[in-house]
């Protein structure tokens, strides 16, 4: 087998949240040992890898230290400069390359992609002064919503605006660097697309996953998505072109709106492993960890786009951790995943639940009567 990267062998992972977690226990259960790159030593991840650095993710000696160590390289985190990819893969491969994280950290190039790419998305300005926020504003319209160019998770930020009178408050969101300003396009569905591309180029996709929030957060998913036959035609369509005119070996996700009318918006182009398909880790035998790191070592590798069963997967957070506890110990067809009880973080993951919905709005009142 070409390029195979042999079981035995070490494979390196940039970041240690649940995703980081999650791809050390696949590369384990394949045989691989595993180092860790990550500036939290209580991280996710740090209990069930087989060495750790402690640094900074923007270190650059410190991944340069991870590539000596390894054969090979993986990022699940969008907080590693896209720059350092192209400097460690002189000494070690990086399958997902640079290119699907550079466009996933940068709203602007990633939007300039997607248009390429002739995919519908949000009309949109670029913004660096409230100037251009009034001569956008006659054009998008209100309500709009003004974002971060940068997508690091320390910018996850948004601001929106409903009338003229909110342009001046949002001069303070603006010290964060140059902006985007969205159209706000009420949507019906918000909906996950994940897929996995070999060295080869074949690209297979996983269940199409509905998301839903709460507080403005990622809370739950449903999976597959109830969607008539042409939408799930053209969301896998979207995700074909997308993924086909990206340069990258692994596992990439998509997250799209549906409007009232059917019309489909792309909102964001993830780099790494979705935390709406958690419940992979799950169901079913080939999960998304799973694939890419089949994918990123040379193993045959194809995932499969349907589901038996309706799956509804909810994140645990620690503050319902002791909920989750005692539903354990109670719900013998409730299927808990949990990650390690160290975060100092409140609002951290601690795992997620999966649950086989015989009933779908029976499942979902159900997961509320416990955690709402």
């Amino acid at each position: 087998m070409t390029n195979w990267i042999k079981p035995g062998s070490t494979i390196g992972i940039i970041g240690g949240g649940s995703t980081g977690r999650l791809l050390a226990l696949s590369a384990k259960k394949l045989g691989y040992s595993v180092g860790l790159l990550d500036p939290n030593e209580s991280c996710s991840a740090v209990d069930v890898v087989d060495w750790f650095i402690q640094a900074e993710l923007s270190d650059e000696s410190a991944s340069l230290d991870l590539a000596l160590k390894s054969d090979v390289i993986v990022y699940e985190s969008d907080l590693f400069p896209s720059s350092l990819v192209e400097r460690i893969q002189k000494t070690v491969p990086v399958p997902q390359g640079d290119e699907l994280l550079s466009i996933s950290q940068d709203r602007m190039l990633q939007k300039a992609f997607l248009e390429s790419a002739r995919v519908n998305i949000a009309p949109f300005a670029t913004i660096v002064s409230l100037d251009d926020i009034k001569e956008a504003v006659t054009s998008i319209g209100f309500p709009c919503v003004l974002k971060s160019n940068s997508r690091d998770g320390r910018f996850k930020e948004h601001y929106i605006l409903f009338s003229e009178e909110d342009i001046d408050a949002s001069k303070e969101f603006l010290t964060s660097g140059t902006c985007v300003l969205e159209a706000w396009i009420p949507s019906d569905k918000e909906m996950c697309l994940a897929l996995v591309k070999n060295s080869k180029g074949d690209i297979s996709t996983f269940p199409i996953t509905e998301m839903t929030y709460k507080d403005d957060t990622f809370y739950q998913a449903i999976a597959p998505a109830e969607l008539d036959g042409e939408t799930e035609k053209e969301i896998k369509r979207i995700g074909q072109a997308i993924a086909e005119n990206l340069d990258f070996v692994g596992v990439m996700a998509i997250e799209i709106f549906s409007t009232g009318s059917g019309a489909l918006y792309v909102n964001e182009i993830v780099a790494h492993p979705h935390r709406a398909l958690q419940y992979t880790f799950n169901y079913p035998e080939v999960s998304q960890y799973d694939a890419l790191i089949k994918a990123i070592t040379g193993w045959p590798v194809q995932v499969m786009d349907r589901l038996p069963d309706t799956l509804v997967m909810k994140l645990i957070k620690k503050d319902e951790i002791d909920l989750a506890f005692t539903q354990a110990q109670i719900k013998s067809d409730w299927l808990f995943t949990f990650y390690n009880n160290i975060s100092d973080k409140e609002s951290g993951e601690f795992g997620h639940l999966v649950v086989t919905a015989k009933q779908l709005k029976r499942t979902l009142e159900q997961l509320s009567d416990v955690f709402d």
